[in-house]
């Protein structure tokens, strides 16, 4: 089942989004499986299994100007412990969504990430320009899910999502929200609205990112 705190703030959430595109839920998880997911990520990094991320539709252009990232896809099949406990929550999550919003998510994608001191990632779309020449059945990103992995952060580690309010350019100048990468901390928003950007980190910064998929 959902957390407490999530099944108790649950319909106030999806409000959020539908009013406003985005919703912010603490406590997602437990710390312990903060801590494991956490752990994970340490011992990938060791065993250089965690690699650099690609940039544009193909994800295989490395631009570490624009995104200093290092990841390992989740592969449900062989998923740990942690993850599963993970896995099984955000699928409670998209049936909520689902019967909340009619969003028609069926799947998700999801790859654990490491910022390390002095990288960011620079603003963005999670969603490709829509292409009228897809096939009508092709997966498309429609809701982006951002878990924080951090202990003990500070304002001074830098590192926060920087979420815009804006539906238009990405030129565009727009109002934003600062969100701190607090671990348990879950971020959503719509994959297609939200330009978003990943602020200069001071100290290396875990997460677990994911994206419910819907057709095209």
């Amino acid at each position: 089942m959902l957390s407490q705190y999530i099944a108790h703030d649950l319909e106030h959430q999806l409000t959020q989004i539908a009013e406003h595109g985005f919703c912010v839920m603490d406590n997602f998880i437990t710390q312990a499986t903060v801590l494991a997911l956490a752990n994970e990520i340490s011992s990938l990094d060791s065993a250089s299994q965690m690699h650099e991320a690609g940039t544009g539709q193909t994800q295989i252009t490395i631009n570490k100007q624009l995104r200093g990232d290092s990841i390992y896809w989740l592969n449900e099949a062989n998923s740990s412990v942690a993850q599963k406990i993970y896995l099984a929550q955000m699928e409670l999550l998209r049936i909520a969504l689902n019967q909340h919003l009619y969003l028609g998510l069926f799947a998700l994608e999801s790859h654990l990430a490491l910022y390390q001191a002095g990288t960011g990632y620079g603003k963005h779309l999670d969603q490709f320009h829509k292409n009228n020449t897809r096939s009508s059945d092709q997966a498309v990103r429609k809701i982006s899910c951002i878990l924080y992995l951090n202990q003990n952060w500070t304002e001074a580690n830098g590192g926060y999502l920087r979420l815009y309010h804006n539906q238009a350019s990405e030129t565009t100048d727009a109002p934003y929200v600062d969100i701190a990468p607090l671990g348990g901390r879950l971020v959503l928003f719509l994959s297609d609205t939200f330009y978003h950007e990943v602020l200069l980190t001071n100290k290396a910064r875990a997460s677990l990112t994911g994206w419910f998929l819907t057709r095209q």
